[in-house]
């Protein structure tokens, strides 16, 4: 038979202590005061049901230490962290029945920090509580509560520096320098809801303390990690790559400067802090929500590599957390290699402008959609005006230089050839390929921002960078080049400056959006961008402003259209609109009429037709005669 002492809380009144044992079935064995207790009177087996705060908690267990004597945890009032940290249920009804229940229990691991034992963690930099807290009671508060921590994600951060010293499994003593925002440590994963829902491994019993190192290095990963963790929790989510996770049983936190520290709510300052795990177990029986990570096992480190260091760690400690991160020059010393390599005019650069220029040429001539699209792939501007949009934002001027020269012998040798091969070419007829390249409109300048961004961030990803043949098909560089070539072997310059229109479209739109999506990423602080990115603006608005005009006409073409399309006039239908030119405006229509229209009836359907769209127009007529059920 099961005997049980239960141990209260020496402030409780008489009534409320009446109360708690009517609420025990069935009644333990003795009840007795925490003042009261002797733990020598009890031995092997034995099991104290204790309804105490947080502090008595703590003085009990430093008195059974060594104990064989069982522990069984009923929530209190002021028991908080002891509540969380050993998952308690709020039921006292509940929690009784769990020890009625309870057999044999396995001694439990109990983290200690200072020689203070810690129920449920440690939190040390006042600025984690932005992500941290002990939760709320009801629905209400607690979105209130996670309203008021995500309007706090928005405020000026400071990292602070930080020494961490740890024994891996091999009991080697290792040593993290890095800059971070605070650090969260606990005994178990299961016990605490940031651990539990990204840490899937980790049990009661594991013999490790557990950290978690927040170094963000940017407002914006900090307020995604936030969002993320207040509103959208994920049990098993990816652990962001800005924080660290560590297991070891032994570790020191120290920093040149007094660190704001909490134990369980209890805030405190030291310089360092030693954090292990309690010599000698207790035998305390969780609570059933914690209770099935016992025989789990986890990771003893994740992305401990990724903190900051060095240079970084300099940078983020130099003043308050940037909005968006500033990669050192170590993080990105590849990509920038790459992008001065592209920026140079090689052989097979110009080999392989000069074969997409021809393919894109023949393509145009062929009006095939398929052929030009090979050309695109083919095409190896993009590379160069990539790295022009780099130069531009870092104010590089060999890499403009380079990058801009590379760019202008690929634009004259895609004319030289695209001008020979018209030249050649005993076809002279504007087919829907040419034409679509003679118009260029907000549309194309819209396509050429979102491909600057799409090439700015493949080339900056490298497990992505399969896409940029993606990229180089989205946005047309070499068949407007091809178009601009065609117009001058045919000396008509309303197509040469309509196809060179929309290359200088694509130009500035790509450079301008990748430069900005650089800044973003971190590769150039803003205070050296902005000349570059001013400039970049300033040549895409002049482009933008033709654009907006050509947009306007194709607006106003679509309006007609659809007024006159499927319109029911007093001769027949109207079919086929097409606007063949704006100013002044010619219009082609099929009219299906029930009868032949002689040169009178043609003059009353234009004159039908300005009365829809009010304005002049001269026509192009074609006539469709409706004989029964055929139609001609």
């Amino acid at each position: 038979m099961k005997q049980i002492t239960f141990v209260y809380d020496p402030e409780t009144e008489q009534e409320k202590l009446e109360e708690l044992l009517g609420r025990l079935d069935p009644k333990p064995d003795e009840h007795v005061s925490f003042t009261e207790l002797s733990v020598a009177h009890y031995s092997r087996g034995h099991w104290l049901a204790c309804s105490l705060p947080d502090s008595q908690l703590k003085e009990l267990f430093e008195k059974l230490k060594g104990s064989e004597v069982n522990v069984g945890i009923l929530p209190h009032p002021k028991m908080v962290g002891g509540k969380k940290g050993l998952g308690i249920s709020s039921s006292f009804e509940k929690a009784w029945e769990e020890i009625q229940e309870a057999e044999d229990i396995p001694k439990m691991d109990l983290m200690q920090v200072n020689k203070e034992l810690t129920f449920n963690s440690l939190v040390v930099g006042n600025s984690l509580s932005i992500l941290y807290s002990n939760g709320s009671t009801g629905f209400v508060d607690g979105i209130r509560t996670r309203f008021s921590q995500l309007v706090n994600l928005f405020r000026r951060v400071k990292l602070k520096a930080y020494t961490i010293t740890y024994k891996n499994k091999n009991n080697e003593d290792l040593t993290i320098n890095t800059a971070a925002m605070g650090i969260l440590a606990v005994a178990h994963c299961e016990s605490n809801l940031i651990f539990r829902r990204i840490i899937q491994e980790s049990g009661l019993d594991d013999g490790r303390v557990h950290l978690l190192i927040l170094a963000p290095k940017s407002l914006f990963a900090l307020i995604q990690f936030g969002i993320q963790h207040l509103f959208i929790p994920m049990k098993g989510g990816t652990l962001p790559h800005f924080v660290g996770y560590l297991s070891t049983h032994e570790a020191v936190i120290s920093s040149s400067e007094a660190m704001e520290y909490a134990i369980d709510g209890e805030e405190g300052k030291a310089n360092e802090l030693i954090i292990n795990l309690v010599d000698e177990k207790l035998k305390v029986l969780p609570g059933s929500s914690i209770m099935g990570s016992a025989e789990k096992e986890g990771p003893a480190e994740i992305n401990i590599k990724s903190l900051p260091v060095g240079r970084l760690k300099t940078e983020l400690l130099h003043s308050y957390l940037p909005w968006v991160r500033h990669a050192t020059t170590e993080e990105f010393k590849e990509l920038f290699s790459m992008l001065r390599q592209n920026s140079k005019t090689s052989s097979s650069y110009l080999v392989l402008m000069a074969l997409s220029t021809m393919i894109a040429t023949f393509g145009l001539f062929g009006d095939s959609a398929p052929v030009v699209i090979g050309a695109m792939i083919l095409a190896p501007l993009m590379g160069p005006i990539i790295s022009l949009a780099m130069g531009a934002l870092r104010q590089d001027s060999p890499l403009v230089r380079n990058s801009m020269l590379t760019i202008f012998w690929g634009i004259i040798l895609g004319l030289i050839f695209s001008i020979l091969i018209t030249w050649i070419t005993p076809l002279e007829v504007l087919n829907n390929q040419i034409t679509a390249r003679i118009r260029p409109n907000l549309l194309d300048l819209g396509i050429a921002v979102a491909s600057g961004i799409a090439g700015a961030y493949a080339y900056s990803k490298e497990e992505i960078s399969k896409t940029l043949a993606g990229v180089a098909i989205s946005v047309a560089l070499v068949p407007p080049l091809a178009v601009a070539g065609i117009g001058i072997g045919w000396a008509d310059w309303s197509v040469f400056w309509g196809a060179m229109l929309l290359l200088g479209t694509n130009l500035a739109g790509i450079v301008m959006a990748a430069a900005l999506t650089f800044l973003i990423l971190g590769f150039s602080p803003f205070r050296l961008a902005k000349r570059g990115l001013l400039i970049s603006l300033g040549i895409l608005l002049a482009i933008a402003l033709p654009l907006g005009l050509s947009f306007n006409e194709i607006v106003k073409e679509n309006k007609i259209i659809q007024d006159l399309s499927g319109k029911e006039i007093p001769h027949g239908l109207l079919r086929e609109v097409k606007v063949l030119r704006m100013q002044p405006l010619k219009l082609s229509v099929t009219i299906l009429s029930e009868k032949a229209l002689d040169e009178q009836d043609f003059k009353e359907i234009r004159q039908e037709i300005e009365a829809e769209i009010g304005q002049e127009i001269s026509l192009e007529l074609t006539l469709g005669v409706r004989m029964g059920d055929i139609e001609k």
